[in-house]
């Protein structure tokens, strides 16, 4: 990771998704005199394609605010294997398990350039100490992180769906908010993240772009578009 710029968004930058004050944002429910008060020592900071934020068992020190990019979260079975149990996407926090576990409970591995507000652990500790605001912040995040966690789980590993309506499901769980952009992932990720081989990810997402539920964007371009309302159809399988 390379080091951009001490974090200053309590003094007036709007840019940074961790302090903006929007609900989805890190420092919810805090004034920025709170934040500036308490001298928190956030950096912004930028992590390359296939960098490691951090590796599952390793002690927790820092977590990362999203900012731009994303992140997949890799866990490994009793015998080894890897799977993609998460994506995480701007405005989603990589390693708040830290918080209270010690250390980190996945590999979290960037997928394209990823910008992120690296923030001391210890200091969002003290936060939790002495705002109580941002103690119910934080319980809504792990709330949600639950839920989208067991979602995932229901949704990609259905025994009872074939792996086209598997895969329509998971291209929506991949999709960038409510546009109608998809994150375009390796063959070789869409396979962990479903638990297929690499050959049905490349056969049945070579399908979906001779359909044209998916088109390819420009070169190098780190989405799809999408047709959202054929992709939701196929997930229900309709």
């Amino acid at each position: 990771m390379n080091t951009l710029r001490t974090c200053n968004a309590w003094r007036g930058n709007a840019n940074c998704l961790a302090c903006d004050g929007q609900e989805n944002s890190f420092f919810a429910g805090l004034s920025p005199d709170a934040v500036a008060g308490l001298h928190i020592d956030v950096v912004n900071t930028s992590c390359s394609s296939g960098a490691a934020l951090y590796t599952r068992g390793e002690k927790a020190e820092d977590m990362w605010v999203l900012r731009t990019g994303v992140v997949k979260l890799l866990a490994q079975s009793w015998d080894g294997d890897a799977r993609i149990v998460r994506v995480l996407k701007p405005g989603d926090v990589a390693g708040i398990e830290g918080l209270l576990a010690g250390t980190f409970a996945h590999t979290a591995i960037a997928v394209g350039e990823v910008h992120a507000c690296r923030t001391p652990i210890r200091a969002v500790r003290q936060l939790c100490l002495e705002h109580a605001s941002f103690q119910w912040n934080l319980m809504q995040r792990w709330q949600n992180t639950l839920q989208e966690t067991e979602q995932w789980l229901v949704d990609m590993t259905s025994t009872g769906a074939a792996a086209r309506v598997r895969m329509a499901r998971l291209l929506l769980h991949l999709r960038d908010g409510e546009s109608n952009r998809v994150y375009n992932f390796s063959r070789e990720d869409l396979g962990l993240m479903l638990g297929t081989t690499i050959e049905t990810a490349s056969r049945i997402i070579a399908a979906f772009l001779r359909e044209r539920l998916l088109v390819r964007r420009e070169p190098g371009s780190r989405f799809y578009d999408a047709d959202i309302v054929r992709l939701e159809m196929v997930a229900q399988e309709r």
